[in-house]
């Protein structure tokens, strides 16, 4: 019974840019391939407390009982109130 053997992409570019710069051809059109980056990781920032009460005036000023807005109003409405309320405070 033959071993398996297992190798990575770049293991195998290397391999046949070696056997290539002898003169023997496995296949031809091989390409390189890049590394890839490390993973980037978005940071969350500090929940502002401030922020979070200021929402919370917004929510009730430009939200109905039941949960909809009232007329006149919209999410954009109520974040742009939300933040001049922030400010203030």
């Amino acid at each position: 019974m033959a071993a398996q053997v297992t190798m990575t992409v770049q293991e195998y570019l290397e391999l046949i840019g070696k056997l290539a710069e002898q003169g023997i051809v496995i296949a031809e059109g091989v390409r390189e391939v890049k590394k890839q980056g490390k993973k980037l990781v978005k940071r969350k920032g500090k929940a502002d407390p401030k922020m979070a009460r200021a929402l919370k005036k917004a929510n009730a000023i430009g939200r109905k009982k039941n949960g909809g807005f009232k007329k006149g109003y919209t999410q954009a409405k109520i974040m742009r109130k939300a933040h001049q309320l922030r400010r203030r405070m």
